[in-house]
């Protein structure tokens, strides 16, 4: 599995280095690496996101700061590598933003497993996402095209099903959706 970009934030430059290569040998490209949560913020605006690695902690703050930024400000999964008498407290304050947080020191094939499993969580939650959004934009769809059909029932003394073939002939005649001419229906008689 690769990522469109990962970004590996860690204050340490020989430990962020060894981390981008290892993620480039097993597929994972474009990564970058940022060396502290001001420089990672820079990348929020310029770069789109799949997964974010943050060593903490930063040479300009704790890091937990960075990790909600992380979450309100990119779409990407996010890895926690923390110092063990720092776990249960970053996990508490972490718990609601999905971020997975390690103990240092991180072995390879931990770190390896945790990045693909974060990818793996994130591209199932923009799915998710994009099929509410799919949903609930046929739902709104539906309640404009009943509010029409209703209004038409109403106003026209027509019956519902001579209504509702009104809405789809004139969607037919003038190549528009069935919702936009409902919503000309509901401006018209309101």
């Amino acid at each position: 599995m690769s990522a469109g970009s990962v970004l590996v934030v860690c204050g340490k430059a020989e430990m962020a280095s060894s981390i981008q290569a290892m993620l480039i040998k097993e597929g994972f490209y474009p990564v970058n690496c940022a060396h502290s949560a001001n420089e990672a913020r820079r990348n929020f605006v310029n770069t789109s996101l799949d997964l974010v690695i943050i060593s903490t902690p930063l040479p300009d703050e704790h890091g937990t700061d960075l990790v909600f930024d992380t979450h309100e400000k990119t779409n990407a999964g996010i890895v926690v590598i923390a110092r063990p008498e720092h776990l249960l407290d970053m996990q508490c304050s972490l718990e609601k933003v999905g971020a997975l947080i390690l103990p240092k020191p991180i072995n390879r094939l931990t770190l390896l497993q945790t990045t693909r499993f974060a990818l793996s969580v994130r591209n199932s939650m923009a799915q998710l996402i994009s099929e509410r959004d799919s949903l609930k934009k046929r739902m709104d769809e539906r309640k404009v095209l009943e509010q029409a059909k209703w209004i038409l029932v109403e106003k026209l003394n027509m019956s519902e099903p001579q209504a509702f073939r009104l809405i789809q002939k004139r969607a037919m005649d003038t190549r528009l959706s069935q919702a936009l001419v409902a919503e000309e229906i509901i401006k018209k008689y309101k």
